[in-house]
């Protein structure tokens, strides 16, 4: 069977790789559908397995979706081609492929065509004024040729492989597929959230290769922690200083800023998750920017607090109330 599945592959992936106008009937097709499906499956596991190596998630995650666009650039025209092989086969106009561009109906109806089993062929020569007996002579040997394709392709239906090897393959290919998205999920909001607390990951690790230092979130994050706890406390001078330029720029003098501040309340800060990085440069001038989401204990609303640096070292550049997603 190992060969014979070798075979199939090889005759409508590669030898009929532009081909249309041949026939490929439903075991060959599905088959072939299988096998394809169990390959996407197998490099999303094999992507998901290797995003658990330390600081290799991104890579994985780069590598792995490069070799699936790459696949499926390669297999775009063998797998339209097979369709209307197969449409063909089941006696159908393979200009029905159409029925892709139509959402939810189309494919059902297309999925319905392409489960129809091999219908023979049915010759319909050209009646114009040819003698009696030359028509007779076409009829027959569009009926030979007829015959000859239908015992032929009666004979590959039975060298062809069984359903359950089929159905076992697109099984086995979904629970592959499954658990390689599965995999990469998880290690996806495990990096996010060792992103978010700065903690060691591969996320973590190009938001730092980003601002070009290793300390520079740490930083931006302690500027964020002092400005609220002087807060708490009242010391308005101490908060004042963990401001930018820009912002203190807005509010024009120190007693305007106390007045507007003092109006709020200040719970004490639960968590500051990382939110951003981002990286401006215009010419041999650089720009970092950073923010944060600040939740308190008392469930007050949390905040987006954005910072900026400019050279002279971080500062709060605003403070908004969280979007939601």
């Amino acid at each position: 069977m190992k060969q014979r599945v070798y075979e199939i592959l090889y005759r409508e992936l590669v030898e009929n790789y532009a081909n249309s106008k041949g026939r490929t009937n439903t075991a060959d097709f599905w088959l072939t559908i299988s096998a394809i499906s169990f390959i996407y499956g197998l490099i999303t596991c094999i992507t998901g397995l290797v995003s658990y190596i330390p600081y290799g998630y991104l890579y994985a995650v780069s590598f792995g979706g490069g070799i699936l666009i790459v696949l499926s650039i390669l297999l775009c025209l063998p797998t339209i081609m097979l369709m209307a092989r197969r449409l063909r086969d089941s006696n159908n106009d393979p200009m029905l492929i159409i029925l892709l561009l139509v959402p939810i109906l189309g494919w059902l109806a297309l999925f319905y065509l392409l489960c129809k089993r091999t219908s023979p062929i049915q010759a319909q020569p050209d009646i114009s004024n040819n003698d009696a007996n030359i028509y007779n002579n076409e009829v027959s040997v569009y009926k030979n040729e007829g015959n000859v394709y239908n015992n032929a392709a009666n004979t590959l239906q039975k060298q062809s492989v069984s359903g359950v090897f089929i159905v076992g393959l697109l099984v086995l290919g979904w629970l592959v597929n499954s658990a390689g998205s599965a995999m990469i999920n998880h290690n996806f909001m495990v990096e996010e959230f060792a992103y978010s607390n700065l903690e060691p990951s591969a996320l973590t690790k190009k938001a730092n290769r980003l601002l070009e230092s290793e300390t520079a979130t740490t930083e931006a994050r302690s500027i964020v922690r002092t400005y609220y706890e002087n807060l708490g406390k009242e010391d308005y001078h101490g908060a004042y200083r963990q401001l930018s330029v820009r912002e203190m720029e807005r509010y024009g003098t120190f007693e305007l800023w106390q007045q507007a501040v003092a109006k709020g309340q200040y719970p004490k800060v639960e968590t500051i998750r990382l939110d951003y990085v981002s990286q401006d440069k215009e010419d041999d001038f650089t720009i970092n920017y950073t923010g944060f989401k600040v939740t308190f204990e008392n469930g007050q609303e949390p905040v987006l607090v954005r910072l900026y640096d400019a050279g002279k070292g971080w500062g709060i550049v605003s403070i908004e109330d969280v979007e939601e997603d």
